[in-house]
């Protein structure tokens, strides 16, 4: 049966209530996290883990419900190693801006479990081609995109000290987006970002507590 126009507006419907704002609503935060990333170009064989870092700032803005609305901007790097240290590997930075969804729960001990997932939205800002001492843009054989979009989804938790909040956590992020094409001899392979992170973080609540 095909869903009609009247299901989905039931749909959004549910979801506008679940996400209004109210008056009991738990406070809004700001973290600063830090960690690691493991990372390959997914597409391309012959390749091995980068290991590099992400940091940067998490909001979280949450509802009357379970469900919190989580941006976020990011420093993070991805990429990979080659087998042989030949041009294949990248060294990938990007400024990323994902836009997540939250379900949060209050298990009434400070301790609050969540698991999220939505699109982000990357802007490359170095690439470098292991093996040689180039840029992308100047390699032969390598054609990078200056955008990566994708998608996020994690969880972690966050730990109620004092004034204070202690968030650790793991995520996956996957590009759908192409960010690079090689082209050796017959060689034709495109790529796109796959990357785990854990990390940590410290914040505070908006407005007081």
């Amino acid at each position: 049966m095909r869903p009609s126009s009247h299901m989905f507006a039931g749909a959004l419907g549910a979801l506008a209530l679940l996400a209004a704002p109210s008056s009991s609503q738990a406070q809004a935060n700001v973290s600063a996290i830090a960690g690691a990333t493991f990372s390959t170009l997914r597409g391309v064989d012959g390749l091995d883990s980068r290991t590099g870092l992400i940091g940067g700032l998490s909001i979280v803005l949450p509802s009357s419900g379970l469900i919190a609305f989580q941006p976020e901007v990011l420093f993070t790097s991805k990429g990979a190693k080659g087998e042989n240290s030949g041009p294949d590997g990248l060294k990938l930075n990007y400024v990323e801006v994902p836009l997540l969804f939250r379900l949060q729960l209050d298990v009434g001990t400070g301790i609050t479990p969540h698991l999220y997932a939505g699109p982000y939205l990357g802007f490359q800002i170095s690439c470098k081609v292991e093996g040689i001492d180039a840029d992308c843009e100047d390699a032969p054989g390598v054609s990078t995109k200056t955008v990566d979009l994708g998608g996020a989804l994690g969880g972690g938790l966050a730990f109620d000290v004092g004034p204070a909040l202690l968030t650790t956590g793991l995520r996956y992020s996957f590009g759908v987006s192409k960010i690079a094409d090689f082209e050796f001899g017959n060689v034709n392979e495109s790529a796109k970002n796959g990357s785990f992170a854990i990390y940590a973080g410290l914040g505070f609540r908006l407005g007081g507590r």
